[in-house]
């Protein structure tokens, strides 16, 4: 081939190679790999990975705010206004749940913030809008639309202050500065945790456990089909009653929130299988037998 190259003119030798072209192998292009953003911030901080950093996306560089004469909405960024609201909600509860401290959130024993402080946070919601663009009248609505009425709205001089009602895994609240006591078993006609099929065994070996959180749940009403309950959720299939007048007489505090939620740290964060009152299916309410 070298020697045909060296003979030929170069008019020849371009015909020549044109001739060949479609027998020479094609050559394979060099792979480009896109960069990941959140997997190079995450090696370049050493792994570290927060709750704040699972539960919501902090907001981007140059990012944040609304755009001028666009309103709320639109695309990804943005979505409908009821997105975008349905999105503050779902981030509002994590936070005021659960990443107060990590925050460093000035929470009250009763679980209180600032409004203000809370718009200042750099997140971002569930629908990939930044909290700082949204407003005070977006945080109502957010209360207002919350069918389990998940939060409370307080107003104190001239400062607006939010909580979560209950489900707070964050050691900053007290039970007595956020919750009511309940004193008597005629304060509540209905006392029932609800669980699965598949926690059953454990809970008759071990009761039922707080975890991770500062009490143990119970509901004030059964999850009927059609109503929201709060403290309960709709698909459970095995339902334990709480035998409250036991419970208060050997010394267990039990508490109600501002949404009817029933809530007790048990016995060093159990309540014991001995106050069961019952247990029963849902919805077919057949009793399961059980040794206390």
């Amino acid at each position: 081939m070298r020697a045909v190259a060296a003979a030929a003119s170069p008019s020849r030798l371009r015909a020549l190679l044109l001739l060949l072209s479609p027998h020479l192998p094609a050559r394979t292009p060099r792979p480009r790999f896109a960069m990941n953003p959140s997997s190079s911030s995450s090696s370049s901080s050493g792994g570290y990975h927060s709750r704040a950093a699972a539960f919501a996306s902090p907001q981007p560089r140059g990012g944040g705010g609304r755009r001028r004469g666009g309103g709320g909405g639109g695309g990804r960024g943005g979505g409908d206004g009821s997105e975008r609201i349905d999105a503050l909600g779902r981030l509002l509860t994590r936070v005021l749940r659960h990443m107060a401290a990590e925050l460093r959130l000035d929470m009250r024993t009763d679980g209180y913030v600032r409004v203000r402080d809370l718009l200042k946070l750099n997140l971002q919601t569930f629908a990939k809008v930044p909290l700082k663009s949204h407003t005070v009248d977006e945080i109502r609505e957010a209360v207002r639309r919350d069918n389990k009425q998940r939060f409370s709205l307080l107003e104190e001089d001239g400062e607006l202050l939010i909580r979560a009602n209950q489900g707070h895994t964050v050691t900053t609240v007290t039970s007595e500065s956020l919750l009511k006591p309940i004193l008597s078993p005629d304060e509540v006609s209905v006392c029932v945790h609800g669980t699965y099929r598949k926690n059953l065994d454990s809970i008759l070996q071990s009761g039922l456990k707080r975890m991770t959180r500062l009490h143990v749940h119970f509901s004030s009403g059964l999850p009927l089909d059609g109503g929201v309950i709060s403290g309960i959720r709709q698909n459970v299939n095995i339902l334990i009653h709480l035998d409250v007048s036991k419970a208060l007489k050997d010394g267990m505090k039990l508490y109600i929130s501002d949404n009817k939620v029933i809530l007790t740290e048990g016995f060093d964060g159990v309540v014991p299988v001995k106050y069961f009152e019952r247990i029963e299916t849902w919805p077919g309410r057949a009793p399961i037998p059980f040794q206390r």
